[in-house]
């Protein structure tokens, strides 16, 4: 399990069992985040006071995003809601966001 990428870009690799976020914090600190904690997959518009300003990290203990330095020139990202007690909502910006939200929703 977790040998076969399914999606793979600077920042992020779906793996069929788990994503690997390769700039968890900053542009080091990787992460693996299991699919069988992901319950929901969605898209959602990030405006300038909902997420598309924010590089990295959270200003709460709900939403997590993902080092992305390139996000303040987007306008979409993919919510992955958890079952973890903190950052339940993990904000993520893939390079080519409908195939990652393609192979995402099908997983989960």
């Amino acid at each position: 399990m977790g040998k076969i990428v399914l999606y793979s870009d600077k920042h992020i690799q779906v793996f069929d069992d788990k994503i690997r976020f390769k700039s968890w914090v900053l542009p080091w600190g990787k992460k693996d985040v299991k699919l069988k904690h992901i319950r929901k997959v969605s898209e959602k518009k990030m405006g300038l006071f909902t997420g598309r300003l924010r590089i990295s990290g959270s200003n709460n203990f709900r939403d997590w995003f993902h080092f992305d330095a390139t996000r303040p020139a987007k306008n979409k990202a993919i919510v992955l809601e958890t079952d973890f007690k903190i950052y339940k909502r993990l904000w993520i910006t893939p390079e080519k966001h409908s195939t990652a939200l393609s192979i995402l929703k099908k997983l989960v």
